[in-house]
């Protein structure tokens, strides 16, 4: 998730992310909402949502939203995907839950590889839809 880890960057980081959440339209994709929603751990790190939201009837409807815990580190921040939900399809899955201490504990590793690369794909999508750049007129406008 290399392009959401730069707008979070450039947003301020995770706390101010905690605090403004990240709220990208781009028609005629789906609204694409970014939010810290845990942590700080001990170890650093915190739950990030992604998710592409519409409406249904009045119901926020989620496709996808994967939660993610999100390390930093010298070497590069790892984003190791926890939760996946697709509301039109009524699809919740949990591959991973967090310790207290800011670790992850696999409960379906293969699904993990999954969504691991799913998310890759998607982080791709989203820059060549145009989220990036939607993101950076919203940055430079609020200054």
């Amino acid at each position: 998730m290399k392009h959401i880890q730069q707008m979070i960057d450039q947003h301020g980081g995770f706390e101010a992310v905690r605090t403004r959440y990240l709220r990208l339209e781009n028609p005629p994709f789906m609204r694409l909402v970014i939010e810290v929603i845990g942590g700080p751990y001990p170890n650093g790190a915190y739950e990030v949502s992604v998710a592409h939201y519409a409406e249904q009837n009045g119901d926020a409807m989620r496709d996808p939203e994967i939660t993610f815990l999100v390390v930093p580190a010298e070497q590069g921040t790892t984003w190791t995907p926890l939760t996946f939900e697709n509301s039109y399809l009524s699809c919740y899955q949990v591959v991973a839950h967090v310790t207290a201490a800011g670790l992850v504990e696999a409960r379906d590793p293969a699904l993990m590889r999954d969504l691991r690369d799913f998310a890759t794909q998607w982080d791709r999508n989203l820059l060549q839809q145009g989220f990036m750049a939607v993101f950076e007129r919203q940055a430079q406008s609020a200054h």
